[in-house]
């Protein structure tokens, strides 16, 4: 009979579940092939798991170090519903596992960030720092013209772009050269988009990588929009289910940070100009697709800039937009494969990646620490290190 588990604490177990996104004992029992009623005999202390059993809910589906399981009380650690505190229960009733994950896993990269930050100069611009106090709902336009010229781009540059690629990698690189770091992540909840966690000197900002790049961007300027309004925030596709839910400022908040972002992306003075040519035939699929093309931004950003200045009405805008939704979702299962190394980079961006080996050169921690800065095992820094080097002689 496989060794048990006898001196763990079988409160760290129920614990470690419920942080963890399960509320029952049915999916964990599930991945472990065991009954219910064995996993809840864990959680009493009636029975015990074996040592192999316990690894493998630290590591697959807790995603603990076991060592935890050992303690005699939890650790002080948020939830999402603590951190979201301002979005309704309906928006977060359904997050999955993996997405209770990446919210962790965001704060503890700002714990990191802020033990890096010493063997790097710290960004003289910090646009959440700057433009914070006194940013109103009411003032969105104003703010969106000044975030824009603290960016430096203006619309010029950004029409001078090659693709949607190009366009989110310049405007990923503003936006961290303004103080927001800006990470990427394949969630397996498709319909989350991002989320932005608020920090008094990292900011954080992650962009769901399965989405397509013109739906990336405009997540990455909602989410800053929040960010500014000092919002954490955790944006879903879908968000009718939950939006009727919110009240006064809150409500405020969430359509200037749509505002905000549709308006940063296509300004409303320029999209006047280009639209008195190209709208005389009509609102189509044909101009929707030039216009995005145009500006680098979803079909969707456009086709609400038309309806805000009612080229389009709202019955179009819904025909249009659940249209897109449909066959997005028949074409989105995407395969796997690719750089192993280039997905890590587009996950963490050059800028952090850069800042992790900094200090590794300096003989900060040994490549085991910086492994876990990177996320990735030891035996791949060479290789990520590698690849880095190759890029940057291109």
């Amino acid at each position: 009979m496989a060794d048990k588990a006898t001196s763990i604490n079988p409160a760290m177990l129920r614990w470690a579940r419920v942080q963890a996104g399960y509320a029952t004992v049915a999916p964990v029992a599930a991945r472990l092939k065991r009954a219910e009623a064995e996993i809840e005999a864990w959680e009493s202390g009636a029975e015990f798991p074996t040592w192999r059993q316990l690894e493998r809910l630290a590591r697959e589906l807790y995603h603990r170090p076991t060592a935890l399981f050992f303690l005699p009380d939890p650790p002080e650690e948020g939830t999402p519903a603590a951190e979201f505190r301002r979005l309704p229960e309906s928006a977060l009733a359904d997050l999955e596992p993996d997405t209770w994950l990446a919210v962790r896993q965001a704060r503890a990269r700002q714990w990191d960030l802020e033990e890096l930050s010493q063997f790097a100069d710290v960004s003289e611009k910090q646009i959440v720092r700057d433009f914070s106090p006194g940013v109103t709902p009411d003032g969105v336009d104003d703010l969106t013209g000044a975030a824009r010229r603290y960016l430096g781009i203006d619309i010029d540059e950004q029409l001078g772009w090659a693709s949607a690629d190009d366009a989110l990698d310049n405007w990923r690189d503003a936006v961290q050269s303004a103080g927001v770091w800006v990470f990427k992540r394949s969630f397996k909840q498709g319909d989350v988009a991002g989320f932005c966690l608020s920090d008094s000197r990292h900011p954080v900002v992650y962009l769901n990588n399965g989405q397509p790049k013109s739906r990336q961007i405009f997540t990455l300027f909602h989410e800053l929009a929040h960010l500014l309004f000092d919002f954490n925030h955790l944006e879903r596709f879908d968000v009718d289910h939950y939006r009727d839910s919110l009240r006064g400022y809150d409500r405020g908040v969430e359509i200037a940070c749509n505002r905000f972002a549709g308006e940063f992306l296509v300004p409303f003075g320029h999209f006047q100009q280009t639209v008195a040519v190209d709208v005389s035939s009509g609102v189509n699929d044909d101009l929707l697709a030039y216009l995005a093309g145009k500006y680098r931004v979803s079909r969707e950003v456009v086709l609400r800039k038309c309806l805000d200045h009612k080229l389009v009405d709202q019955r179009f805008y819904n025909e249009k937009t659940e249209e897109w939704k449909r066959l997005y979702g028949d074409s989105s299962k995407g395969s796997g494969g690719g750089n192993y190394y280039a997905t890590q980079v587009t996950y963490l961006g050059g800028k952090y990646t850069a800042l992790a080996f900094r200090g590794y050169y300096r003989g900060a921690y040994d490549i085991d620490q910086l492994s876990d800065y990177l996320n990735v095992k030891a035996s791949s820094v060479p290789g990520l290190e590698d690849w880095m080097n190759k890029r940057r002689a291109v």
